[in-house]
């Protein structure tokens, strides 16, 4: 019996392993493996918080690419007033995962069979049958294949600021600060950065703390944006991918079309929302076409933007969130961090704002780092990825968006080649693809995954 092994067991790895046991006619033996004992949540599933709302309809949830109803069948059965524009929260996600691979394991038919480990894996060494994988505490897994299927990072400290503050005055990452708010309850706190990281901790926070300023600080200052309520305009001209394909590989001209259409659809009841809506599976495609210098103008000067108008969040959280701001207990800021020094209460932080030669001075008891994920694996301080880097087994890409794999998902060697034995899926995929960050894209990914591994142990097994 085969083995294939999945490294992380967040969405990506529990879809992949979940579509094998579905797909697979023969037998498989599929590990998954897994820093903590948590299987099929992931940092974004993992809440407990009945406040974090997917950022996707529960109609587009669906784990499943070969079944697009699923979640939402899941959803229904809990509470049947639930429909596909409706937004639910990430913990009930985090449920359906779990029950989705324990399904998936009860019902498998060929004999395959699904072992779930704890523990870190530390190298990965090729061997003549595929691979050998090694964990942190000894054990030795031999597979004929393996899946890296890790998920995000916590964000980079920020430039040029020391964070050597002292206990409790700063926090790197995010999702570690709702156990540190019975540390600044009643006091300030500055969030650096106003996304979607930011908001969700605004909003965890705000609540229990609902009497103390929470500053958010970026340098654009760029909000979240609402999904819309009610269904996508469908009546969006297709011509705009055929003239973006069509015309140069540039964002200038990129962006220059896209506003074109929403122009153009303004007076027809077409939202900017139905654009992208329109664009997001030929995304790909147009990153694709772009050349390196191209790519890095956008991430330069554009993906702020891109951000903010593709990844929306639920119309009942922006709600909230306005309704703070509103309120004055949150406050966003553009400028930049130019002094940083500890203070009796936490810290004292000077601020340039935008536009301004002044500089603004708040005191906050704490420092919460909501920039982002990141993706730039030279700077992860993973042992995995540092020993696939060093013995040159994967490549990383220039500029920090991921790790380079093939068509077929098969991981890039640092010369370039594709690795037989090894392969991706998650948002570092967004590397090649761009568009591979959300639910949507990668349960596609695991789905081709998953064919082309069962396709190659049948043939196995047919040559046995």
């Amino acid at each position: 019996m085969k083995t294939i092994v999945i490294i992380g067991a967040g969405f990506s790895g529990t879809a992949t392993a979940v579509q094998l046991l579905r797909q697979s006619p023969v037998g498989l033996h599929i590990v998954m493996v897994n820093r903590t004992a948590g299987m099929a949540r992931g940092i974004a599933y993992g809440t407990n918080s009945p406040h974090h709302r997917l950022n996707v309809p529960a109609g587009n949830m669906s784990a499943l690419a070969d079944d697009p109803q699923d979640f939402l069948r899941y959803c229904q059965a809990y509470d049947a007033s639930i429909g596909a524009a409706d937004f639910v929260s990430r913990k009930r996600y985090g449920d359906y995962l779990a029950a989705l691979l324990n399904s998936a394991q009860g019902q498998c038919r060929s004999g395959s069979t699904l072992t779930c480990l704890a523990g870190e894996a530390l190298a990965l060494r090729p061997c003549e049958q595929g691979a050998q994988v090694e964990l942190a505490d000894g054990r030795l897994i031999e597979a004929a294949h393996v899946v890296l299927a890790f998920g995000h990072f916590a964000p980079l400290d920020p430039k040029g600021i020391d964070t050597d503050l002292g206990a409790g005055r700063y926090q790197r990452d995010p999702w570690a600060a709702e156990g540190l708010v019975s540390n600044v309850a009643h006091q300030p706190v500055l969030l650096l950065g106003c996304g979607l990281t930011a908001m969700d901790v605004a909003l965890s926070l705000e609540r229990q703390t609902p009497h103390a300023p929470i500053y958010l600080l970026s340098r654009r200052g760029l909000l979240p944006l609402p999904h819309r309520a009610g269904p996508v305009n469908t009546q969006v001209d297709d011509e705009l991918v055929q003239r973006m394909l069509e015309g140069p590989a540039t964002v200038r001209c990129y962006m220059k079309e896209i506003r074109r259409q929403v122009r153009l659809g303004e007076g027809d009841g077409v939202n900017w929302r139905d654009v992208f809506v329109m664009l997001r599976p030929h995304t790909a495609t147009l990153w694709k076409r772009l050349a390196v210098t191209e790519r890095r103008r956008f991430i330069r000067h554009a993906q702020a933007y891109w951000d903010v108008h593709r990844h929306r969040v639920a119309p009942s959280s922006f709600q909230s969130f306005q309704t703070a701001v509103a309120d004055g207990r949150l406050k966003p800021m553009a400028g930049r961090i130019k002094t940083l020094e500890p203070c009796e209460h936490g810290l004292r932080i000077g601020i340039q704002l935008r536009g301004s030669h002044q500089l603004t001075h708040i005191e906050v008891a704490q420092l919460i780092n909501c920039t982002g994920p990141n993706s730039d694996l030279r700077r992860v301080d993973d042992k995995l990825i540092q020993q696939l880097q060093t013995d040159g087994l994967i490549s990383i890409d220039p500029d920090g968006m991921g790790l380079r794999v093939d068509s077929s998902l098969a991981v890039k060697d640092r010369e370039g080649r594709p690795l037989s034995w090894l392969s991706y899926v998650g948002p570092m995929l967004k590397a090649d693809y761009w568009e591979a960050t959300a639910v949507p894209e990668l349960r596609q990914h695991a789905w081709q995954l998953a064919r082309k591994l069962v396709a190659a142990t049948v043939q196995s097994h047919l040559e046995d």
